[in-house]
């Protein structure tokens, strides 16, 4: 497969990634409103479980709402998603340490796990509004880590980045099949 076929393939199996990244929205929303009730370690216990399930009910929601099949075997695109889950959950149990000695930074630093993720998300959907989106969600870390005011509303700015950006990418996505002439699978 080629790059373009590869980006092609993974567009067309997750209707561009945006439902992933409206899942994700709505998991921080989950995680701020959490935290702004129990405290920011419940908050960070529903974003760690509530991401661990990103991935299944988005392709779900791909399945089911857009009745989208799968990417093709072999595939590397998903591995190149996968692969950088790797710094994901190094970023998350970053976080998850520093919880006990400065929870105020225990948000930002998962936004910032997050936000750098999305960067890799180019090269994989051949979107460059995930350069857009991976520099709104860091740049909500970097606020977080460095304006004390802001702290409390990262889960929500990274909420509504993530929303917004996602049904940007999906509508945009499905605008886009309205034109493309059908393929065999």
């Amino acid at each position: 497969m080629i790059i373009t076929d590869v980006q092609d393939d993974l567009r067309r199996a997750y209707v561009g990634g945006g439902p992933g990244a409206v899942v994700s929205g709505l998991v921080w929303l989950v995680a701020a409103v959490a935290m702004l009730r129990y405290g920011t370690g419940a908050g960070f216990a529903h974003l760690f479980i509530g991401g661990v399930l990103i991935f299944p009910l988005s392709k779900l929601v791909c399945r089911l709402l857009f009745r989208r099949a799968s990417e093709m075997p072999g595939n590397p695109g998903g591995t190149i998603v996968l692969e950088s889950t790797a710094a994901l959950i190094a970023g998350l149990f970053a976080a998850w340490v520093i919880l006990p000695q400065r929870p105020e930074l225990v948000f930002p630093l998962a936004a910032l796990a997050v936000g750098t993720r999305y960067f890799v998300f180019q090269s994989a959907y051949g979107d460059r509004t995930y350069w857009l989106l991976a520099a709104a969600v860091t740049g909500a870390g970097l606020a977080g880590a460095f304006l004390p005011p802001f702290r409390a509303l990262v889960p929500v700015a990274v909420s509504l980045v993530e929303l917004g950006f996602g049904l940007a990418i999906t509508l945009g996505e499905v605008r886009r099949d309205r034109l493309r002439p059908p393929t065999l699978h």
